[in-house]
């Protein structure tokens, strides 16, 4: 219980000094999630399995928006591992690539959960369903315009791909 509400308290604060924010550092988001899926992990046990690959970019000098993984991330868990019962996988993605505008970030949340058509959030008569994607999308139009997407991607038999996409912009923090 208490290393809970330390992981606890630790989320709350950064995400408090995170939404007065216009921008983070990738890494400090990166480090918000990997922290936010070992509360999740005390929760879930081992039954919830979590990898991190990012390339060897340092991450610290690009800039991205507070609290955008979160979400994702989030809905990896609810939607994709909990109607399971027997936990996954979830990763998580970090590379650049470079696009007819310029270098990109692209971040993937990837989980080996029930898919896409299966989920609870894939029913429109389910209540705040896509509510955390609609905003995840809401923010990346309102910074970047259409160069800022978000896509799902159903796995081929199971899991689901969350990938966002956004210029890359040195102006961290």
């Amino acid at each position: 219980a208490l290393q809970a509400l330390n992981r606890l308290s630790d989320l709350l604060r950064y995400a408090l000094r995170a939404s007065q924010q216009r921008w983070v550092s990738a890494a400090d988001e990166l480090a918000f999630v990997d922290d936010y899926v070992a509360l999740q992990r005390l929760r879930f046990g081992e039954g919830l399995q979590w990898q991190t690959e990012v390339d060897t970019t340092d991450w610290a000098l690009w800039a991205c928006p507070p609290l955008l993984l979160q979400p994702l991330v989030e809905n990896a868990i609810r939607h994709g591992l909990e109607p399971q019962v027997a936990g996954g996988h979830i990763g998580v993605h970090a590379s650049t690539r470079f696009g007819p505008d310029g270098a990109l970030l692209v971040l993937e949340v990837v989980d080996t959960g029930v898919g896409l058509a299966q989920s609870p959030a894939h029913d429109t008569n389910h209540p705040g369903s896509h509510f955390g994607l609609a905003q995840v999308r809401e923010r990346l139009a309102t910074l970047y315009g259409a160069q800022g997407t978000l896509e799902l991607i159903a796995g081929n038999t199971r899991g689901t791909c969350a990938r966002v996409t956004f210029p890359l912009n040195s102006s961290a923090p």
